[in-house]
């Protein structure tokens, strides 16, 4: 059960990072770099649990919805979780 709320949390938190639209805001190389790696990381973690499922724990998919929440609040801007002003 937790490997997939963990696949759900960090697919969730996949396609909100890549449908984030930058409009007019500036661009910053760092927070785009910080983006990469966390779409690199939760879609690595999502492929290791779909593939190795007996690993996931209940502790694991607290903080994979706990990041999903921050994501989705904050409609993918990485910029604003960096900063904190959810």
């Amino acid at each position: 059960m937790a490997a997939h709320i963990i696949l759900l949390a960090n697919l969730i938190s996949v396609a909100v990072l890549m449908c984030y639209r930058r409009g007019d805001s500036r661009y910053k190389p760092w927070i785009s770099i910080l983006a990469y790696l966390l779409l690199v990381a939760l879609g690595g973690q999502a492929i290791d649990v779909s593939l190795n499922a007996g690993g996931a724990s209940a502790w694991d998919a607290a903080v994979s919805t706990l990041i999903a929440v921050v994501v989705v609040r904050a409609r993918g801007n990485v910029a604003a979780m960096a900063r904190c002003g959810l």
